[in-house]
């Protein structure tokens, strides 16, 4: 009898457009250390510039940074989404509340044009069309890049929005 396993690379690398964000302790210092863990799943192709922005749904709570990077991986969406979970894991994300302070969050934002929607991993993130502190870093790594399922590149997108977070963008920060 053969032994079939699941699949767990691809034979073709895919770009995982990752938002990064923080607003517990030293935002380039938990930046640094996810980039750092990223590494070891994939290659760094592009780094954002770093946002401040107002809180998103939980309101009381201190200002966040936000930023994003391309990263170009064999691993597959699924196993990828585990990866960022241990990674935040391990950096002890430790978030308690929805949209809540936290060390470091690692969302899987777009993931080449895929397409995914299940329980466990919905790509595109759900969220990226209304929220300038994801739009505005993605612009920095890609402007022309065409959402998967609207169609609208970065840039249109960020002319659709209702509702700005962003107060200011901080001077680039190579946390590669």
């Amino acid at each position: 009898m053969q032994n079939v396993t699941a699949q767990t690379e691809s034979v073709y690398p895919i770009n995982y457009y990752i938002a990064l964000g923080t607003n517990v302790g030293n935002y380039k210092n938990n930046f640094s250390r996810a980039v750092l863990e990223l590494k070891k799943i994939g290659n760094i192709v592009k780094q954002a510039n770093i946002y401040k922005s107002k809180p998103y749904g939980y309101l009381k709570q201190n200002y966040f940074y936000n930023s994003m990077v391309q990263v170009r991986s064999l691993i597959l969406p699924m196993q990828f989404m585990v990866a960022l979970q241990l990674i935040e894991k391990k950096l002890q994300k430790n978030k308690k509340i929805k949209n809540g302070p936290r060390k470091i969050d690692l969302d899987i934002i777009f993931c080449d044009q895929q397409i995914i929607n299940n329980k466990n991993l919905r790509i595109p993130h759900p969220g990226v069309s209304k929220r300038d502190f994801v739009l505005l870093p993605l612009k920095d790594i890609d402007p022309f890049f065409r959402h998967p399922v609207n169609k609208k590149t970065i840039n249109h997108q960020i002319t659709d929005l209702k509702k700005y977070y962003v107060i200011k963008k901080l001077s680039y920060c190579n946390f590669i």
